[in-house]
């Protein structure tokens, strides 16, 4: 079965090209994203969510007059403060999943150490999976070779975004730009946006709910530290309280459980709950799955900004945001989204 399943109503807006200045990027969107492309990189997206939202993405980026100068002439690959010199090393999380990662921990792929590098379920040296290939496309824009990408695996995800120094130059898994989180840490501008949905098993009750008003008589639950959890405190506010979890993991086996000690209702981020439902809860293409995505938060919920984790203060973080902005203005990041992500599944939006 494949993982290059739906993330639905994705859309990045507003992106420029800032080098040699702080990131920007931590607003959160004030419109909602069209449904197909626009005819115009200057055009604002418009339209409102309808019922149900198709899984196509669109970029409406509105580049800045330096748009059109290139990220290694205004960084160039010599003069840029590294963790080793002469390569560029990143991170993600271990384990790592799609559709976000891709490959077998088992194979040897191009710039691999001999003999194997600890990552498990996915392999970032693989360059599979959308944050997988985007990585791979922000290095090659700063003029990195393959062979010359090290990556470093973050098992415990606080860290990525917790206070101090890091052992990478910049980090990528699915992590939200908040206010809270860029104290401690520099963001890049977004290299994607995505919405929160609720997965639940098919069995219960909730997955007959359409409104967020009547979700709050559920027990719900979200891994901690996330926007995810977030929502749940702050947006829908249930009268049950909500629970958190170490991992998302730990979550779907929350969720299995069900009944008393366990979860109605698991939110997480669309393109994770298509993981989950396909892969983690299986028989998805059975007559009767065992897991349904009840729907996904539109406005007046904030879909996540997602962007790169740097050091405070970097001084790589305007020439990551250069090559972020290049992606969007050649439109190699729409294909990207489009490769992995984007899809014709349609997920409706709570009332």
């Amino acid at each position: 079965m494949s993982f290059k399943r739906v993330l639905t109503f994705l859309s990045v807006a507003g992106l420029t090209l800032a080098a040699c200045a702080t990131p920007a990027g931590t607003t959160a969107p004030t419109t909602t994203p069209t449904l197909a492309p626009t005819a115009s990189p200057s055009a604002a997206p418009s339209a409102s969510p309808s019922a149900t939202a198709s899984a196509t993405a669109s970029l409406a980026a509105s580049p800045s007059s330096s748009a059109s100068a290139s990220p290694a002439a205004l960084c160039p690959k010599d003069e840029l403060v590294l963790k080793n010199p002469g390569r560029l090393t990143l991170s993600t999380d271990n384990p790592s999943f799609p559709p976000w990662w891709g490959g077998d921990p088992k194979i040897q792929y191009p710039g691999e150490p001999e003999g194997g590098s600890g990552w498990e379920l996915s392999d970032p040296y693989s360059q599979e999976g959308f944050e997988g290939a985007t990585a791979y496309a922000i290095a090659d824009v700063m003029g990195f070779e393959v062979d010359e990408v090290d990556w470093v695996p973050n098992v415990v995800f606080e860290n990525a975004f917790a206070p101090g120094a890091k052992p990478f130059d910049f980090h990528m898994a699915q992590l939200a730009i908040t206010p809270e989180r860029a104290e401690a840490v520099d963001f890049t501008d977004p290299y994607f946006e995505l919405n929160q949905s609720l997965i639940a098993l098919s069995s219960n009750p909730i997955t007959n709910v359409t409104s967020v008003a009547d979700l709050k008589g559920y027990t719900l639950g979200a891994a901690a530290n996330t926007t995810s959890f977030d929502l749940i405190e702050d947006f829908i506010q249930p009268t049950a309280e909500p629970r958190n979890y170490p991992s998302n993991d730990l979550a779907v086996e929350a969720l299995k459980a069900g009944g008393e000690g366990g979860l109605d209702g698991l939110i997480v981020d669309i393109g994770t709950a298509f993981y989950m439902r396909d892969a983690q809860i299986e028989n998805y293409d059975t007559p009767d799955p065992e897991a349904k995505i009840v729907g996904q938060f539109g406005p007046p919920a904030v879909a996540d900004k997602v962007g790169a984790v740097l050091e405070k203060g970097s001084p790589l973080t305007a020439c990551v945001n250069a090559a972020i902005a290049s992606l969007w203005l050649d439109g190699s990041q729409q294909a990207r989204i489009d490769e992995w992500i984007a899809t014709g599944q349609d997920i409706p939006f709570f009332e």
